[in-house]
């Protein structure tokens, strides 16, 4: 999960091209991703969260 979100990220790969790379499906990548942001989301808590995420 958090090498999908990391090549997501911060090195802005496409769902595709992540995939790819990884020998994994789309539709795999895009659930790895929105686990990632569930996880950060209640860890962090909502305003921290939305901080983080504008500004990687």
């Amino acid at each position: 999960m958090r090498e999908v979100f990391l090549l997501s990220r911060e090195e802005n790969l496409s769902h595709k091209e992540i995939a790819e790379q990884l020998g994994i499906s789309e539709q795999t990548v895009s659930k790895q991703i929105s686990n990632a942001l569930k996880v950060l989301r209640y860890k962090m808590g909502a305003s921290v969260f939305v901080f983080f995420l504008f500004h990687i």
